[in-house]
């Protein structure tokens, strides 16, 4: 069952189109995150499904009823913003109430149902505590449960871990994930951060320019991005100016040839998504993750993906290793092992091995 659709949805300011005609599907339960750089429109976007921006065209239907038009106190929707907007005067169960205070629940509900959250939200011993008391993640959770308070039916969070430092902002991403699973309650989540797009996410909404790039699994858009824009912003990687030979093989900067064992015809134009046929000698990319390369000592046996090359810069964080290496007209970066790479160091000539499986050939960045 899909719970929430928008058709052709578009937000103009003036004659810039922040959202440009965007069809999208969120699936009833799941957690969905919008994911994308600074200015691509992903909070408008959350914004007109909460009914705090009115699309300039385009329709939103939830559960089979038109709500483009509906004020945001009727949709029954809970949101978490960025800056939580919980009220420093009141206490945690205060805060927590408050949605039931003003729906007008009886007094009895009301102190049963913020007991049940704060047990929820692992907080119960804090109920008469000023929210100015509590830590950054505590805030967090309070916010959670005022917006789940009077049980709507889709949870949005607009960045909410943004002002969190980095091992709480982890902590919470399980605890949010852990907790939207335990309700099956559908959330829509607004991040710029791919790391927790991919931590949390059943699905990710990739977005560029007011229009979506690449809808998908986590997993599915890392291993398979329909182009240089997406495999840029999710994750690490090498992406490679190439040309195809039309013998399913490409020639790397510097005239390099490797096989590739992806079919020809799977890049697709950024933004559309259309595949389109890939001809002997077309411009295209190849990525390739660090994780798929291998360091291979230089005397070992060569083979068309061996490239010769310098190692010229490692990152050694303990149980792994990230090595620059130097291929003559391009570098490439591998992450590794000290156990798979023992004795890697500066200066190292070393063959870097691109397995045909892991070569995946992608549309390249439009032009502007």
């Amino acid at each position: 069952m899909t719970h929430l659709t928008l058709q052709a949805i578009t937000r103009r300011f003036g004659a810039v189109h922040a959202i440009d005609n965007v069809d999208l599907s969120v699936p009833d339960g799941k957690l969905v995150c919008f994911l994308g750089p600074s200015g691509c429109g992903k909070t408008t976007l959350l914004r007109m499904i909460a009914g705090l921006e009115t699309p300039s065209s385009g329709s939103i239907h939830f559960a089979g009823r038109d709500i483009t038009r509906l004020p945001a106190n009727r949709r029954d929707f809970g949101m978490v913003f960025q800056s939580l907007a919980l009220f420093p005067h009141m206490t945690v169960a205060q805060n927590v109430a408050y949605p039931l205070k003003l729906r007008k629940v009886a007094k009895e509900k009301q102190t049963r149902r913020v007991a049940e959250l704060l047990e929820l939200i692992q907080l119960p011993h804090m109920a008469n505590r000023p929210v100015t008391q509590l830590s950054g993640g505590q805030r967090q959770r309070v916010a959670i449960a005022r917006a789940i308070a009077s049980e709507p039916q889709l949870l949005l969070l607009d960045e909410p871990l943004s002002a969190l430092d980095a091992k709480l902002r982890e902590a919470m991403q399980v605890e949010i994930r852990l907790l939207q699973q335990r309700l099956g309650i559908t959330t829509i989540m607004v991040t710029h951060d791919q790391r927790e797009a991919m931590t949390m996410a059943d699905e990710i909404v990739v977005m560029e320019k007011g229009r979506i790039a690449q809808v998908g699994k986590p997993l599915d858009i890392y291993r398979d991005p329909v182009s240089e824009f997406v495999a840029d912003f999710i994750g690490l990687g090498n992406i490679l100016p190439v040309q195809y030979d039309g013998a399913g093989g490409v020639s790397l900067p510097g005239g390099r040839r490797i096989e590739v064992a992806q079919n020809p015809r799977a890049p697709r134009a950024p933004l559309t998504g259309a595949g389109q046929p890939v001809q002997a000698g077309d411009a295209i990319r190849l990525l390739i993750r660090p994780e798929d390369i291998c360091v291979k000592a230089a005397t070992d046996a060569a083979s068309p993906n061996r490239l010769p090359g310098t190692v010229t810069f490692i990152r050694d964080v303990g149980a792994s290793l990230e090595a620059t290496i130097d291929c003559s007209g391009f570098t490439l970066t591998a992450a590794t092992t000290p156990r798979e790479t023992p004795g890697l160091a500066l200066g190292m000539p070393v063959l870097a091995e691109l397995p045909p499986h892991a070569c995946k050939l992608i549309a390249a960045r439009a032009a502007h």
